[in-house]
């Protein structure tokens, strides 16, 4: 019976999900391996939590969906395991992993969130903040999961990422910061065995399961209930907070009209205040204001 391994990843929009998944789901192919790379849409926006699929194996590849019982679960963002909507837990059991993005060690992580599977950190996001200036995460997260898991060697990952980045259009230089960035990560991951579970259903010939079509009322529902917003709190979605210089400020009110999540408001005086419950680090406000009287500063503690 051929041998189907099962990746789910799990981040937010904006963090590169869907590419780190293709970068692995292309690893494991140029390495001989059979793929399906299947990022599920929705209603997605920037921050929102996101779900990528990946499954390789050494022969045919008959399941489809969503993948419930994962081998392995990539984490590009530990903020969503305070969530427990996001599932990223879901089908965990001691013969699985979680590769988790994080600055926290692996007993940390499984200790706090009681993570019932084998557990892996790197902190990705510091190599790709000192090697390409930006949280851009898609191919070192890439590099972690493909050494970790072994996957491919390195010039196999070498050759996936420089596919995908040209897909996309980066230009050549940027393709190269993120293959040093990804080098970093894939020298720096250990190598993890993997678990054994038992074989899925549609991995062991069984007939295959159809989920009957839903209403359009269950499947697409409406909201009704408003100030749902403010009850989303979205500080753990960031990597770096504005802080505003009282100092500098002007009072011109860009970074108040300008927030497109409505998070900073005026006291008393007309300065700018951020609420940080609801700010979720995109930085417009940085970039716009005229005086540089505010500045991004990394997170620690959201």
């Amino acid at each position: 019976m051929s041998r189907v391994r099962h990746l789910r990843l799990h981040g937010r929009g904006g963090e590169g999900v869907k590419l780190a998944a293709h970068v692995v789901s292309r690893a494991a192919f140029l390495a001989g391996h059979t793929v399906q790379d299947s990022p599920l849409y929705g209603a997605e926006r920037r921050g929102a939590p996101v779900v990528a699929f990946v499954r390789f194996g050494d022969g045919e590849i008959h399941e489809r969906g969503y993948i419930v019982m994962p081998d392995a679960v990539v984490l590009m963002d530990v903020s969503l395991l305070a969530h427990p909507e996001a599932a990223v837990l879901d089908g965990l059991d001691h013969a699985s992993v979680l590769l988790a993005n994080s600055r926290h060690t692996a007993d940390e992580l499984k200790r706090h969130y009681g993570i019932p599977a084998r557990v892996v950190s790197l902190d990705i996001s510091s190599i790709a903040l000192e090697l390409l200036g930006h949280p851009l995460l898609s191919a070192p997260v890439a590099g972690f999961v493909t050494k970790a898991l072994g996957i491919a060697p390195w010039e196999t990952l070498a050759e996936a990422v420089r596919i995908e980045l040209q897909a996309i259009g980066l230009a050549r230089e940027l393709i190269e910061q993120n293959l040093r960035a990804t080098r970093r990560a894939f020298d720096e991951s250990p190598l993890v065995a993997w678990g054994e579970r038992a074989p899925s259903a549609a991995a062991a010939g069984a007939a295959p399961f159809v989920v009957p079509r839903l209403p359009a009322r269950l499947s697409a529902p409406s909201m009704t209930v408003e100030a749902t917003s403010a009850l989303r709190h979205t500080e753990g979605w960031r990597v770096y907070r504005p802080e505003i210089e009282r100092a500098r400020c002007t009072r011109c009110f860009l970074c108040f009209a300008l927030c497109p999540e409505g998070a900073i408001q005026l006291d008393g005086e007309s300065y700018p205040v951020v609420d940080y419950e609801h700010c979720k680090g995109c930085l417009v406000c940085v970039s716009e204001c005229p005086p540089k009287a505010i500045h991004e500063i990394r997170e620690e503690t959201a």
